[in-house]
């Protein structure tokens, strides 16, 4: 073997016992540069990405799940006028076709309003009348006890009329304030000394809004008009307006 071949031969060896080259360090006083990093790849702006993970899920109830959150009021509405509907013969906010029914309907319907009228609750009185009234008037001439529920419904819708007038006119006449503090009797006329009039009064002489029609011994009698109608009112001698209760005439 030649001995360039031999060299050569040395050198390999050499080279390969040895490893690798040291680095050559930095010098004194300067800073060792750090290899530059690849840019990471950029990701595409997902808005699903960007949300927490418990926020990615999704409920997917089964079919025909019954749920716990619902309207009771509208579930209960719901149910009556299916009820309603289903129930043959039978009218919502109405009595029932059929005369038993009406009839009895009509009976309830009558005690109803004697209450009203009992209560002095005119207003309500008149409500349920006028509204009962509608639904039997059509059906009088199908039964004779409905025709006298009828006619009965009427009587008391006229008396609440008048008693709800009358106990009007009457605030009206107490506003007044109308005090009577003496009589002054004489069988030539008798006067009344009302408070707050600078003189006695006599028969057919107006006092505020009213007109004395009648001097008694103990008390005197006025005459109020209010809407269009005429009405009677009596004071006694010393007699209190503030402590009187609606419709009370004494």
């Amino acid at each position: 073997m030649s001995p360039l071949r031999w060299l050569s031969l040395l050198l390999l060896v050499s080279v390969l016992v040895a490893g690798e080259a040291p680095k050559p360090s930095p010098a004194p006083g300067t800073t060792p540069t750090q290899p530059e990093k690849a840019a990471p790849k950029t990701k595409k702006s997902d808005p699903f990405s960007q949300l927490a993970e418990e926020e990615k899920w999704t409920f997917d109830p089964p079919i025909n799940r019954q749920d716990i959150f619902y309207d009771l009021e509208a579930m209960l509405m719901s149910q009556l006028g299916t009820e309603l509907v289903k129930s043959p013969g039978i009218r919502p906010g109405g009595p029932s076709d059929d005369i038993a029914g009406l009839r009895q309907w009509a009976k309830e319907e009558l005690a109803r309003v004697e209450s009203f009228i009992f209560e002095r609750k005119w207003d309500d009185a008149l409500k349920a009348t006028e509204a009962d009234l509608k639904k039997l008037q059509p059906r009088v001439g199908e039964d004779a006890i409905i025709a006298q529920i009828t006619e009965k419904l009427k009587r008391y819708r006229a008396q609440a009329e008048e008693a709800k007038i009358f106990e009007e006119a009457q605030a009206k006449f107490d506003a007044l304030g109308l005090r009577v503090e003496g009589i002054l009797w004489s069988p030539a006329g008798s006067l009344a000394v009302i408070s707050g009039e600078p003189r006695a009064r006599a028969i057919n002489e107006r006092v505020k809004d009213c007109v004395i029609i009648n001097i008694d011994t103990n008390r005197v009698d006025f005459l109020f008009h209010y809407n269009r109608r005429r009405f009677e009112f009596q004071r006694y001698v010393g007699e209190d307006v503030t402590a009187k209760k609606p419709g009370q005439t004494k």
